[in-house]
């Protein structure tokens, strides 16, 4: 066998997941040594703040020791695999800070600070029935996708459908939605 050093960059990182999947920390160390400033970067680029990618980061390499196994050198190239954990643990950050930054304290103070002005940001008065309308399964993945702010991914491993069909469902029913409440808004 090759040194790892005289090895191209591909095989060298395929080789240190094989090892990492065997759980071997040496060859986890030197992943990261050998990885962490591409992934950094891109998560910064993403996230757009150093503590917060530095957090990502952090949660990027647990996820990559959990799932080292789960690398299949012939499906594509051992940075790639990674720079897509590492993407997805940046969307699931971006996601859990959206969701943290309206908090249901903060939606309390707006509701008592607005309550006179309540009248003028109703919702439409068909909204109900649009929803209504809508089958169970579209209705359905609209609501982990909006209300619960889960993924496609996420939506289709839920619900054991499809991810073409969720995503169809999700396009097909927002459309629906859009028709349906601008239909009332010509109507008025």
């Amino acid at each position: 066998m090759a040194s790892p050093d005289s090895l191209p960059p591909e095989i060298e990182l395929a080789q240190l997941l094989q090892r990492c999947a065997a759980r071997d920390s040496a060859a986890f160390r030197t992943l990261y040594d050998k990885t962490s400033g591409i992934l950094f970067a891109r998560l910064l680029r993403m996230l757009r703040r150093r503590s917060v990618a530095e957090e990502a980061l952090q949660d990027v390499y647990v996820r990559i020791w959990q799932r080292a196994a789960q690398f299949e050198a012939h499906r594509g190239r051992p940075l790639a695999w990674m720079v897509t954990i590492a993407r997805y643990c940046a969307i699931d950050l971006m996601r859990r800070e959206r969701m943290t930054l309206v908090s249901d304290d903060s939606l309390a103070e707006m509701a008592d600070e607005s309550a006179g002005e309540a009248m003028a940001f109703e919702k439409p008065n068909n909204f109900d029935d649009c929803i209504g309308r809508l089958n169970d399964k579209t209705r359905e993945c609209l609501t982990l996708a909006f209300v619960e702010g889960r993924s496609h991914d996420e939506i289709a491993r839920i619900t054991t459908n499809p991810l073409g069909s969720v995503k169809s469902w999700i396009r097909r029913g927002l459309q629906s939605l859009k028709e349906c409440l601008s239909a009332e808004g010509r109507a008025t």
